[in-house]
């Protein structure tokens, strides 16, 4: 690992010395490689320090009081509207840091509580209030909902930061988890905030993935957006295409059955494989990719979102004359047979295909849409299906990827 070799050409004071001299062992260090560009980034903006023998302490979880120091050296804060706390006198090493960093609190009390450890949430959601980004206003619950199977841990004054976040590629889930309770480490810190303040470019590390989807340009809304919360994208959205919908399936019906079942999948959802795979061949459209999005928008069958089962909707299509996003404004199916062969046919409105039997409402919505019968990859799924740019980068990395590999 070459972090102690910049450290010492960074002019940074000597108490920083080489990682090396800490005693931390070789394995040790290779945990951290991933983290060594955000880690010498945050050295040389004096964000982190090492301590009296030059360990940068990458591997330990940082406090509350840690955190407003990291916030307020990145982004220069100065709090206009400092608050006071019972617990932060003059006397503690972080007072003045505190007292900058209170006045961006969205979540006070009379207490600071500055040795108490942060938790991934709440990091992420203050280092987005400190870079100035505003918190999504649109409906956050559901976009967590069909991503995370744990959104309903996040607290939910940051579920708008969250969502920013992700929408941002800042931050990613993993197993379909976003373990907004984790506790973060230095390292993680130093990552988030290397991402966040050089947000134009392309980084890599845990919990983001390789390929990123830009957002394109505004012209057209969604299929399945209504209202003031409609975010817009061009018909011709120059997403970089690697993944086609059309084709023969890369996965088995065997294999994907197995996966559903590792990931705690719903029996119905199991069982409804069969019918993927049916319509898959019938139309073209490669079966793993619609499995995959029916995991994602019903959260493997569960459905812990705004659609009941008995709609048997498998992919969150929109009632023609939604509103808003209540269960009502979903489709409903008299059966899964149906719901299923739905689901072909509104992608088939997106890709230019002829229905199989007599298509549902909302279908012809899709048709009048501009960018109808033009869509050929799971990436250009992202604004469209769902409102988010990420959408079918999501279901690309974190649910075909998987049960492509399951053996």
């Amino acid at each position: 690992m070459k972090i102690h070799k910049r450290i010492k050409n960074t002019g940074i004071t000597a108490v920083i010395l080489s990682i090396a001299l800490s005693g931390i062992s070789s394995p040790a260090l290779a945990a951290f490689e991933w983290a060594e560009r955000p880690a010498d980034f945050c050295i040389n903006k004096h964000i982190i320090a090492g301590d009296e023998n030059g360990d940068l302490m990458l591997d330990k979880n940082i406090t509350r009081e840690q955190m407003a120091k990291m916030l307020t050296e990145a982004f220069s804060i100065k709090s206009k509207n400092p608050k006071l706390f019972l617990d932060v006198d003059e006397n503690l090493w972080s007072y003045d840091y505190i007292n900058r960093f209170s006045g961006l609190m969205i979540k006070t009390d009379i207490v600071f509580l500055p040795a108490e450890l942060v938790t991934r949430e709440e990091f992420v959601t203050y280092l987005l209030i400190s870079a100035g980004y505003e918190p999504y206003a649109g409906e956050t619950n559901r976009l967590l909902q069909i991503s995370f199977s744990d959104s309903d841990d996040i607290d939910e004054d940051y579920k708008p930061y969250i969502l920013t976040a992700v929408k941002n590629d800042f931050l990613k889930g993993s197993d379909m988890k976003i373990n907004p309770k984790g506790l973060l480490t230095r390292a993680e810190a130093c990552t988030f905030i290397y991402r966040v303040m050089n947000s134009d470019k392309s980084t890599s590390g845990i919990y983001i993935h390789t390929s990123v989807v830009p957002m394109p340009a505004a012209t057209k809304s969604p299929d399945n957006n209504t209202g003031s919360n409609t975010v817009n994208i061009t018909t011709e959205t120059g997403v970089r295409g690697e993944h086609p919908i059309m084709g023969s399936p890369e996965v088995t019906l065997e294999q994907a059955k197995k996966w559903a079942q590792n990931r705690g999948a719903h029996q119905r959802f199991i069982d409804i494989a069969d019918l993927y795979w049916y319509y898959g061949e019938i139309t073209g459209i490669r079966p793993e990719v619609m499995y995959a999005q029916a995991a994602k928008e019903t959260n493997f069958g569960k459905y812990t979102g705004n659609v009941i089962p008995e709609q048997n909707n498998w992919a969150g299509i929109k009632a023609k004359d939604a509103t808003g996003d209540t269960t009502y404004d979903h489709e409903s199916f008299a059966t899964p047979d149906d719901g299923v062969r739905a689901h072909f046919n509104h992608m088939g409105a997106y890709i230019g295909l002829e229905p199989v039997g007599e298509p549902h409402a909302r279908y012809y919505n899709v048709k009048s849409l501009d960018w109808a019968g033009t869509v050929r990859y799971i990436e250009e799924l992202g604004g469209k299906w769902a409102p988010y740019a990420d959408y079918g980068v999501s279901i690309i990395y974190d649910f075909i990827e998987p049960m492509k590999n399951t053996g």
